[in-house]
């Protein structure tokens, strides 16, 4: 990485790819305190289904973003939000075919890269190897040879590859670094309380458990009842095992049963 910086010296950017989480706060940090020197830029993909309570998670990314002094870009898909997204196609993203990500995310934040003026650019995400196996064997450095140009090389980094989700929450809390209220209570160290998720991505998102979709039910209804009329809309389930309403009660089954028991929910 430095000797890049310093073969492109004077024309390098960091491109950093922000959420409004924790790993986007804790990528920009890394950034801001390793390469202090080198121009700095964040950029925020809006799905159209960000969370809006009990801030935006735009706002709250721009007031991370404005505590190192960084400016934040947002980006849009200027055709459709993510509910257009999956009532236009009649079904909904998967692991295998993930269009949120390319179309709502990947697409307008790369669009707005190629506006940029540096020779030299880190296109860079909170890609953390602890979160999953198939995560754990991506390269933390690699050419973006879709990006790179004659006269512009963009690099795909993932600046906290190696950390864990400890070492993440350490940073925030040793730095007193605020994370979004949307989190679970104990991932805070400041008393705040009513978070229900342990990932800050869409208001509900394909890749939330069992628990996470009967936490949004029950703490966000209207981004749980807005897919769920999607899913009578479109005539297709979001999962495979059944219909929001029939994991999510078969979620609370679970936590009714252990309750009983004097087990901790999940």
């Amino acid at each position: 990485m430095k000797r890049l910086v310093a073969r492109f010296y004077g024309s390098v950017a960091f491109m950093i790819n922000h959420s409004g989480g924790k790993d986007s706060t804790r990528m920009l940090g890394f950034a801001r305190e390793n390469f202090p020197n080198v121009v700095t830029l964040a950029v925020m993909a809006d799905t159209g289904f960000e969370h809006q309570h009990p801030i935006s998670a735009m706002d709250f990314a721009r007031s991370r973003c404005a505590d190192f002094d960084v400016p934040l870009t947002v980006v849009r898909n200027p055709h459709r939000t993510y509910l257009e997204m999956v009532e236009q196609r009649g079904m909904f993203p998967s692991a295998q075919y993930r269009q949120c990500t390319s179309d709502l995310k990947r697409g307008p934040i790369e669009k707005y890269i190629r506006t940029l003026p540096y020779r030299l650019i880190f296109n860079c995400m909170g890609i953390r190897s602890e979160e999953s196996r198939p995560r754990s064997k991506l390269q933390p450095l690699s050419l973006n040879s879709s990006l790179t140009t004659r006269t512009r090389t963009v690099y795909n980094w993932f600046p906290i590859f190696g950390q864990t989700l400890s070492d993440v929450l350490a940073w925030h809390r040793e730095n007193t670094i605020p994370l979004h209220p949307v989190y679970v209570p104990d991932f805070h160290n400041d008393g705040t309380t009513g978070g229900y998720l342990r990932r800050l991505s869409c208001r509900l998102c394909i890749f939330s458990t069992d628990a996470d979709l009967l936490a949004i039910r029950q703490r966000d209804p209207e981004a749980f009842q807005a897919v769920l009329e999607l899913e009578k809309k479109i005539g297709f389930t979001m999962r495979s095992t059944g219909s929001l309403v029939q994991i999510t009660d078969a979620a609370q089954s679970v936590v009714d049963t252990r309750s009983a028991q004097g087990c901790l929910p999940f």
